[in-house]
């Protein structure tokens, strides 16, 4: 193939990029979508979409069985206790019991396990209820259930996680709207930005080999490519970075075991936000830095513990928060 020829007519195509870039008009076809000027098409891929619905990642949150302590004279506790059927109170084998929910979960009984016939109770599984075992006089503890979230990434850099719970209230839900619009901008951008162009209005290029011609192709290149990945980036977490000091006001109160958060809040409907820097795994090493994402919506009941695992093998990036359909 003999590319001297069209040198002179490339070069000219390519000084034409500059002269005319005002002339641009956006095409969608069957193969995907192009951005057109006098001298190229930029092969894009077709602009994702979304729908009315706000459909956003979601993680697995365990839900564990609501707990309570007995508590006997002035200084003896016993617990915590699983208020579920079949849990065992006490951790002597000769001395525990065996215990029964009664009326839907309201009362509880228990079975001493070396006497199966016999039974206490019922009694009320409401804090500060009277719980008489024999000449035993104890009463019942429920602390407030709480959430917990650990984070553990291999890459993660010495600096500590973002994490924030808000409210799915009517203005926050507005907001994560916005967000999703800014998102959905922001990746159609981007996959314009590393999208392939082909030259127009230019000579043809003729296969010996194959028999078929094709328009010149202008490659983009690998660093170009990086560059624009990494500005979108950029620009996805700092619109998240403002969200989540506007709306994602429940912090942890308490933090345990280094990167294990605890959170205590009224019953109702939430989302988790969580950012984390890692090492960039696509640039060379020690080069670069990512942000991991971990996001989730989530129902408390105000009664049962929540538990949430945040690793590397369910982190997300920005373009995974909110669901897009490429159509």
């Amino acid at each position: 193939m003999n590319w001297a020829p069209l040198i002179p007519s490339l070069a000219f195509a390519l000084a034409l990029l500059s002269q005319r870039a005002s002339g641009q008009s956006f095409n969608i076809g069957p193969k995907g979508a192009g951005i057109y000027n006098d001298a190229m098409l930029v092969n894009a891929p077709a602009p994702i979409t979304v729908g009315r619905e706000l459909e956003m990642c979601e993680l697995p949150v365990r839900q564990f069985p609501a707990q309570f302590f007995l508590n006997y004279g002035t200084s003896g506790r016993s617990g915590p206790i699983a208020l579920a059927d079949g849990a065992i109170v006490g951790s002597n084998k000769q001395s525990a019991y065996t215990l029964r929910m009664a009326d839907h979960g309201q009362r509880f009984t228990l079975h001493p396990t070396a006497d199966t016939n016999a039974t206490y109770g019922p009694f009320t599984a409401t804090n500060g209820a009277p719980v008489t075992l024999g000449n035993t006089r104890m009463t019942v503890v429920r602390f407030p259930p709480r959430m917990t979230v650990s984070l553990e990434h291999p890459n993660r850099i010495a600096q500590s996680p973002t994490i924030g719970i808000a409210p799915l209230t009517p203005a926050v839900i507005q907001e994560l709207y916005g967000l999703r619009v800014k998102y959905v901008s922001l990746a159609n951008r981007v996959d314009v930005d590393t999208a392939d162009g082909v030259l127009q209005g230019v000579p043809r290029i003729h296969s010996r080999i194959t028999g078929n011609s094709s328009s010149p192709v202008i490659k983009t290149s690998g660093r170009d490519k990086q560059n624009a990945l990494k500005g979108a980036e950029l620009s996805a977490i700092t619109f998240m970075d403002k969200l989540f000091a506007q709306a994602f006001r429940i912090r942890a109160q308490a933090i345990t075991d280094n990167l294990t958060f605890h959170y205590q809040m009224p019953a109702g409907d939430y989302v988790l936000c969580a950012m984390q820097r890692i090492k960039d795994p696509s640039a060379p090493a020690g080069a670069g830095s990512a942000t991991a994402v971990w996001w989730t919506p989530f129902h408390f009941d105000g009664e049962h513990p929540l538990s949430l695992a945040l690793t590397a093998e369910n982190a997300i990036t920005w373009r995974e928060v909110f669901t897009f359909d490429k159509k």
